[in-house]
């Protein structure tokens, strides 16, 4: 495969997530993404285009139904969820003042008393 094909612009908006379909299979594709920031000037709007993030390279396969022997059996997948970086700062916050209000109440009780 040549590393110096044509790059194309497939998604250009504000959406966080995008999702390409349409692609061929059994193939090699490889994907770059950059952020752009809109800023207003004077003569109009102007974009300001970041770094690209390093190539992604994954193939592409067709990928065949499985045969099942049980027509009433449910297949339930889960998806791994992560935490954001906000909701990771709140369950820290969450545990500490959990955590301060309990060595006050010990502090209280043996200490004071």
């Amino acid at each position: 495969m040549s590393t110096n094909a044509p790059s194309r612009l497939i998604y250009k908006g504000s959406a966080r997530s995008f999702q390409v379909s349409g692609l061929q299979l059994n193939c090699e594709h490889r994907f770059r993404a950059c952020a752009i920031r809109q800023c207003q000037n004077p003569e109009g709007p102007q974009d300001l285009i970041g770094p690209y993030s390093a190539t992604v390279t994954f193939s592409s396969q067709k990928t065949e139904l499985p045969s099942t022997t049980h027509k009433n059996t449910v297949e339930v997948s889960r998806t791994k969820r992560t935490l954001s970086d906000e909701q990771c700062a709140a369950v820290i916050l969450v545990l500490f003042a959990i955590i301060s209000i309990l060595i006050a109440f010990v502090i209280q009780y043996f200490v004071i008393k």
